[in-house]
Formats: C-alpha cells, sequence, structure tokens
C-alpha cells in the first residue's frame, strides 16, 4: 500500500532513475525496507522497474525484496536474472521463500538454480519442493529451533543463546530423543523457571500442530482459531519437520480470498502470471462466458415457447429485464454470503441446511417488499391493475426461488467434493435468468388464464 511517505519517496525514486543517479538512489534504497522497495516496485513502469532491480547489488536485499512481491512481480523480475544470479539471491533466501520462487520459476531454471548452488546446499529446499503445493509441508520454515525434553532449563538458556538463522522464537517447541513432537514452552516460563528444572516438568504437552500433508487453507484456520504467532509441523511419525508463522498465514489467507474472489466472476489468479498475453487471458475466461452465452440462448429459447403461448405477452415484456436482474442479484447475495461463512469458518457444514432455510426466508422478504412496489408501478403501464398483480407475484416468486438457488448449487458442490467458489456469479446469474424466466411467463401465463 501507498502511504503519504511512500508516494513522496516513490516519486523520488523515478527522478533518480530518470537522471541515471546511480549513487543518490543506492543510498536512498539502503535506506528503505525491503517491503518499501517491493512497493515501489509494484508502482513503477516496467522499464524503471527493472532498472531499479540492475541498481540493487547486495543479494540479501534482494532476497528480502523477493518475498514481497506477487508471484507475477517475482516471474518478471528474475526473467532478466541468469541462473547464476537467481542462485545467488535464493541462497540468502529462507527455506520456505526458496521452495517458493523454485515452484513459480520455469522448470529449467529451475533445476539449474538446483544443480549451480548443489543438493547438499538446498537439501531443506528440495525436502519442501517434495510436498505437493498448497500443503503445510511446502510452505513451512524448516529452520526452527526445538530442544530437547531433558534439557534444563539453564542448558536451554545457553542453547538458545547459541541459536542463529533460525525462526522462532515465539515459542520453544520440545521433542523426544527421537525428535517427536512432545511439548511447547513460551520464553516468559523459560525465564521464570528455576535453572535447574527439567524441560519435561514445566512444558506444555497439549500442543495444537498440523501434518505436513494437511492443506494450507485449514492452516489458516487454526492459527486463526488459537490465535497463535506459529504452529509446528509433524510428519506421520509425528516427528518435528518445521514450524508456519502468522507472517506466512496471513499471505495464505490473502491468498485463498483472492483465489475465491477470482471464482466468483468465472477468472483465475493464473492471469496475473500472464502479463499482457492477451490470448491467453482470454483461454482463462472464455469457458465461464460461454456458460453464460448459453444460458441467454436458452433464456431465449424460454422466452419463445412462452411467445407463442400467450397471446398478452406484449405487455410482460418491460418486466424481464426487472425480473432477470433482481432474481441474479439475490442468487448472487445468497451464494456469496454461504460461501464466504464457509470460508471462513462461520458456517459448518451442518449448519448449511439452517442457512439454505434462512436465506429463503430472506428471499421472500425481499420478494414480497420487490414484488410490491412492482405491482404497484407496472399498472402505470399499461392502466391495468391485474398486470400489477401477475408481476408482483411472479417477482416474489423468482426472488424466493432465486434464493435458493444460489445456497442449492454451491451445496451440491460441496456435497461432490467440489469447491463451492465455482459456483460463480456468471453460474448462478444464468441460472437464475432461467428459472426466473420460466417462472415469470409461467405464473404470468397461469394468472392470465384465470383472469382475463
Amino acid at each position: 500500500m501507498l502511504t503519504p511517505r511512500l508516494k513522496v519517496t516513490l516519486e523520488s525514486v523515478r527522478k533518480l532513475l530518470r537522471r541515471n543517479a546511480k549513487a543518490p538512489l543506492e543510498k536512498m534504497i539502503a535506506k528503505l525496507h525491503p517491503a518499501d522497495i517491493a512497493t515501489i516496485y509494484s508502482n513503477l513502469n516496467d522499464l524503471d522497474a527493472k532498472k531499479l532491480i540492475s541498481n540493487i547489488k547486495d543479494k540479501q536485499l534482494l532476497a528480502d525484496i523477493v518475498p514481497e512481491l506477487s508471484e507475477a512481480e517475482i516471474i518478471a523480475m528474475l526473467a532478466e536474472k541468469k541462473p547464476d544470479d537467481i542462485a545467488q539471491i535464493v541462497e540468502h533466501m529462507e527455506s520456505d521463500d526458496a521452495a517458493l520462487v523454485l515452484r513459480i520459476i520455469p522448470d529449467e531454471t529451475s533445476q539449474s538454480v538446483l544443480n549451480i548452488i548443489g543438493s547438499g546446499e538446498m537439501s531443506e529446499v528440495e525436502q519442501l519442493l517434495s510436498y505437493q503445493e498448497y500443503t503445510a509441508g511446502s510452505i513451512m520454515n524448516t529452520s526452527y529451533f526445538s530442544l530437547c525434553e531433558t534439557m534444563t532449563v539453564k542448558e536451554a538458556t545457553k542453547s538458545l543463546h547459541n541459536a542463529e538463522n533460525v525462526d522462532m522464537v515465539f515459542y520453544l517447541y520440545v521433542t523426544d530423543e527421537e525428535g517427536k513432537l512432545v511439548g511447547v514452552i513460551s520464553l516468559r516460563e523459560l525465564i521464570l523457571n528455576s535453572p535447574d528444572k527439567k524441560l519435561e516438568e514445566i512444558m506444555t504437552t497439549d500442543v495444537i500442530y498440523v501434518r505436513d500433508h494437511e492443506d494450507q487453507e485449514d492452516v489458516a484456520k487454526i492459527v486463526e482459531k488459537y490465535d497463535l504467532l506459529a504452529i509446528p509441523v509433524v510428519d506421520d511419525f509425528h516427528v518435528l519437520s518445521g514450524i508456519i508463522t502468522v507472517d506466512d498465514v496471513i499471505d495464505i489467507i490473502r491468498e485463498e480470498a483472492t483465489e475465491d474472489i477470482y471464482m466468483m466472476v468465472g477468472s483465475s489468479d493464473d492471469e496475473l502470471l500472464m502479463g499482457h498475453n492477451s490470448a491467453k487471458v482470454a483461454k482463462v475466461r472464455l469457458p465461464w462466458l460461454i456458460v453464460t452465452f448459453a444460458g441467454a440462448v436458452l433464456a431465449g429459447v424460454v422466452t419463445s415457447v412462452f411467445q407463442n403461448n400467450m397471446s398478452n405477452f406484449a405487455v410482460l415484456i418491460p418486466f424481464m429485464p426487472i425480473i432477470m436482474a433482481m432474481g441474479g442479484n439475490v442468487g448472487s447475495q445468497s451464494a456469496t454470503i454461504l460461501i464466504r461463512g464457509l470460508a471462513l469458518g462461520k458456517v459448518a457444514k451442518r449448519d448449511i441446511f439452517k442457512v439454505m432455510m434462512k436465506e429463503v426466508r430472506v428471499g421472500m422478504i425481499m420478494g414480497f417488499v420487490c414484488g410490491t412496489l412492482l405491482g404497484i408501478i407496472a399498472p402505470f403501464w399499461s392502466g391495468s391493475p391485474l398486470l400489477g398483480v401477475i408481476v408482483g407475484t411472479a417477482m416474489f416468486a423468482a426472488m424466493t426461488i432465486a434464493a435458493f438457488t444460489g445456497t442449492v448449487v454451491p451445496t451440491t458442490l460441496i456435497k461432490l467434493n467440489f469447491d463451492p467458489a465455482v459456483a460463480s456469479s456468471p453460474f448462478i446469474t444464468m441460472l437464475n435468468d432461467l428459472i426466473g424466466l420460466t417462472i415469470y411467463f409461467s405464473v404470468s401465463m397461469v394468472l392470465f388464464n384465470i383472469f382475463v
């Protein structure tokens, strides 16, 4: 995010880049936090962004900047560098960040980097790459700090003083002689206890942990639920494999929310990795638009069927867009509430039926209000109060059914083990257009036959 201070800095960087003032630029960069440099990089045009990175010679600083960038920006930044240069940057990164970089760059480049560094130096990163993507094992940091349960507080404190280059120290994890996770101690507990006490006497044995094969979204939910700053990761034998810190969890939450948002508009976050390749972007978006197109064609078929069977069809035409728009909006609202509730853990799977019934009741209330308003307005078109009754009743029915459809579609996808976010706005809108028109004309035709 560009703060007022960063906006000023950004303009200064642009001026220095235009003047090719390398020395002043290097001094300015040296004073900035890596996250601020990443923000500035993100707000520069492609040419200036390349110039900025080319002026940063410190490999450690580059290694700190890269994790602050989006995947698309990382790919663009490293595309300009040779495998030797990438290897020097990766060597200075934490294992989880290095694994992320090697996952997203082209396979050939990734393999070249691994060969340059050597398997011995990259054993931890290769271990992370062996895990399936988006699992706890793939994002954990293997540079963690742990203590043996047989240690005394004095020995543990000395060991802590000697710890270097490890991700900690919110919690101190305790293992047995086989490396299995058996407990956890806070720094406060370690300091306040007698130096001669053994860790097994003072540690908390009820440790909250995750398995290395668990989905990263489930990891984020656990960390959020228990307000943790870090969470240990164990393998199938309960051996401590690494830890996941809260900064990684924040990234997960942002990624998952972004993915859901893209899916709900019939797109994908892969678009961000495609740069300005219009053909590839169109290929991602087209499938859902084809579904919407097919729905629109079917809506036309529904209209033509009823047109051939209803002599008074013409008087209903002005209200078709209203029925379709209101039904689509109600369906999208209901779907969004259910999907986000499930994603945030505020709606349990056992409560889905209750949420469905609640949304139907809400749809009935909104349908009654909007139907009444339309019933009052409609006679101004034809001067017939009967038209108001017909379109008002149709509006009520369409909005009630739309609320039901908006919840039943994602619920069905959950039952089939699909991500409910694929019940995107295009799909829900298309379905509600079809159902809304069918209900509209069916109700209208029945009422016309009764009263006319």
